[in-house]
């Protein structure tokens, strides 16, 4: 009988090698990354394209433009759009992030033929209503106001634009910016992003060799002309921003403190990676411990990198009462000092090195989430071995190691402060 008072043994997690994709090319130079696993008959088409915010000239025109593809197309309306993707039992949706639009359907494989050709009639034939258009910008005025009462809201979007003043990372949305929109300027971003930019496109499930001939025969006939856009270099504030802003009828404030960083491209995107994993970046580091647990100030403090493809940023987050601002924000810096100057103990380390191994190695239990890191890789621009160098990186780190992330990067000096509440 099992002596359920005695735990199992645990070992190390090891090395899990990172499968890799098959590559195919449609007959208009489309590339297709194809990750096939797993038993269950369904896939996920995401196509991904150059139609994020950095290629836009408005604030909220890409996000609208990516919204509004979903309300109609030459020969169908938004009613009846949503009514065959519903009828085959598929959800899909269509955004845009700051780097890339995303066109994402997931559906199960009898109707993938059904539902290629309503992908492909959006892209090609996205009408924008006008009474779509009206009403869509009435919406997302209501929705930025409400947004905006968040002090977590207001705190995120201003952190970011004191990061990046000049640059469309740093760019916020505000009600009165869709007054600047209309169905002309929305049709026109749409006609040189979605419509003529050469999308990538990632498959993944149980994926055949006739799923990929019938998209050829659908996606792979577009014609994508991909007019040359200039992307510019990222731009960050050159001295540290301090910003204190009261919000009537608040009764907690929320703390953004960070800096820029780097990029999944960097030499130090590992070690930094699991630098951050220490000081705030799962549910048992040491700002938790620290301000959660120990002080009782928040529910829940955290330290992540965000890592973009043309630069990044660091930054701790937490929501405290008022009153705790101050010692809030004196304990994430001993934390940090604390960092800079001892030795991660052994048995810290490995804790976090298992925590960090196990996280990845059950990232890579199915097909849609393999997907998801072959999408980091080919959009970033990074080595086909990044995950496996990355593992690497997590086994060998040394507590010396952390100690030079610490010290090289997250200068208190250089930190930008945001507080809202």
């Amino acid at each position: 009988m099992l002596d359920r008072r005695n735990a199992p043994a645990a070992y190390p997690v090891e090395k899990v090698l990172f499968p890799s994709p098959s590559l195919h090319t449609l007959s208009n130079g489309i590339q297709v990354w194809v990750v096939s696993a797993g038993e269950q008959e369904v896939f996920k088409l995401e196509l991904s394209t150059k139609a994020g915010a950095i290629h836009s000239p408005l604030a909220g025109l890409a996000g609208m433009t990516a919204s509004l593809m979903k309300r109609g197309t030459a020969t169908h309306t938004a009613q009846q759009i949503h009514q065959d993707f519903d009828f085959f039992g598929a959800f899909w949706d269509v955004q845009a992030s700051l780097d890339q639009g995303t066109f994402t359907v997931y559906g199960l494989n009898k109707h993938f033929n059904s539902l290629l050709p309503l992908v492909s009639e959006i892209l090609q034939e996205a009408s924008f209503p006008a009474e779509e258009v009206e009403k869509e910008l009435e919406i997302e005025r209501q929705k930025t106001k409400l947004n905006w009462e968040k002090t977590s809201y207001a705190a995120s979007q201003k952190f970011r634009s004191n990061l990046f003043p000049s640059d469309p990372y740093g760019r916020f949305t505000v009600a009165s910016d869709f007054d600047a929109l209309d169905q002309q300027v929305i049709k026109a971003h749409f006609e040189g992003t979605w419509k003529s930019q050469k999308p990538v496109i990632f498959l993944s499930g149980k994926i055949s060799e006739a799923q990929i001939a019938y998209l050829d025969a659908t996606l792979g006939q577009i014609n994508f002309n991909s007019p040359a856009i200039s992307i510019p270099t990222l731009q960050t504030a050159k001295e540290p921003i301090r910003l204190r802003e009261e919000k009537e009828g608040s009764v907690q404030s929320s703390i953004r403190f960070g800096l820029p960083a780097i990029s999944r491209n960097h030499p130090d995107y590992f070690h930094y990676s699991v630098m951050n994993t220490v000081l705030g970046g799962y549910f048992g580091s040491r700002l938790q411990k620290n301000i959660r647990e120990d002080k009782g100030f928040t529910y829940g403090v955290s330290s992540s990198l965000a890592p973009y493809p043309r630069g990044g940023y660091w930054v701790v987050g937490t929501d405290v009462n008022g009153e705790n601002v101050d010692a809030t924000l004196a304990e994430i810096k001993k934390e940090i000092t604390i960092l800079q100057n001892d030795l991660v103990p052994s048995e810290e380390l490995e804790i976090v090195k298992s925590y960090l191994m196990g996280s990845f190695t059950g990232e890579l239990t199915q097909a849609f989430d393999i997907a998801e890191k072959v999408r980091v890789i080919q959009l970033d621009g990074l080595a086909p071995d990044f995950y496996d160098q990355f593992q690497d990186s997590i086994q060998n780190i040394q507590a010396q190691d952390i100690r030079d992330m610490a010290a090289n990067y997250l200068n208190l000096d250089k930190m930008h402060e945001v507080i809202v509440g």
